[in-house]
């Protein structure tokens, strides 16, 4: 198997949040629009919570996106890991990763729209929360088999991260939220880790497919190039 690291493109064609704010949790969290935040760090990356005024108090809802492109990858994934960079976490924030519809489904910079091309189908079994999330380490989310079928009929990842009060729906009562730092270079920034097939001869023999071909005369598939100058 061969593994393979692809990073996110820098700048809201790869990565970012969006956030919506209002006095009505329901209008909040069913907003079709929002505003689109461009900073590389941001503390408030995903959030669910809830700021008392003097008078109504306002609430906040802010997603966080993320895509991929695998179309570098020609043999079968087997597995993958999205990772990303934590930048400190408040009160009861949460983050999961969840199947996404963002960045135009094709890697164009993200949009206000984009703030309900989200979902509630679960990508990842990772959950992190103010005890686990921490500031400067890069946190995984290991994809689950929809996000890995999905990659494999796609050539791509498309991926939210959302606060659990969001998707549940839940009214909070105090603030809470997650901070990601997406940093613009070096090992630590948005990216996913793929597991795939070697890459090998690509052709059928003897009527036999070449993703059934593991080997030719003990030689790996890896290895070989041409089968009697074919």
């Amino acid at each position: 198997m061969a593994t393979t690291t692809i990073f996110a493109s820098t700048g809201t064609t790869g990565r970012g949040s969006i956030n919506q704010s209002g006095t009505d949790w329901d209008d909040v969290i069913t907003s079709t629009s929002g505003t689109v935040i461009s900073n590389d760090s941001y503390a408030f990356a995903v959030r669910a919570g809830v700021v008392a005024g003097r008078g109504t108090p306002t609430f906040f809802v802010n997603r966080a996106f993320g895509y991929f492109d695998l179309s570098s990858i020609t043999t079968t994934i087997t597995a993958a890991t999205v990772k990303i960079y934590s930048n400190g976490v408040n009160n009861t924030g949460t983050i999961k990763m969840y199947a996404g519809t963002a960045f135009g489904g094709n890697g164009t910079a993200l949009a206000s729209t984009d703030y309900d091309n989200v979902s509630s189908t679960s990508y990842s079994s990772n959950e992190y929360n103010e005890l686990t999330w921490g500031t400067n380490q890069l946190r995984s989310f290991v994809c689950n088999a929809t996000a890995i079928s999905y990659a494999n009929s796609n050539s791509k990842l498309n991926v939210c991260w959302r606060d659990n009060k969001d998707v549940d729906e839940e009214q909070p009562e105090e603030e809470g939220y997650i901070g990601i730092n997406w940093l613009t270079s070096g090992t630590n920034r948005c990216q996913i880790v793929v597991t795939h097939a070697d890459a090998g001869y690509g052709n059928d023999i003897n009527t036999v497919s070449s993703s059934d071909i593991d080997k030719v005369n003990t030689v790996s598939s890896s290895n070989i190039d041409k089968v009697n100058t074919v």
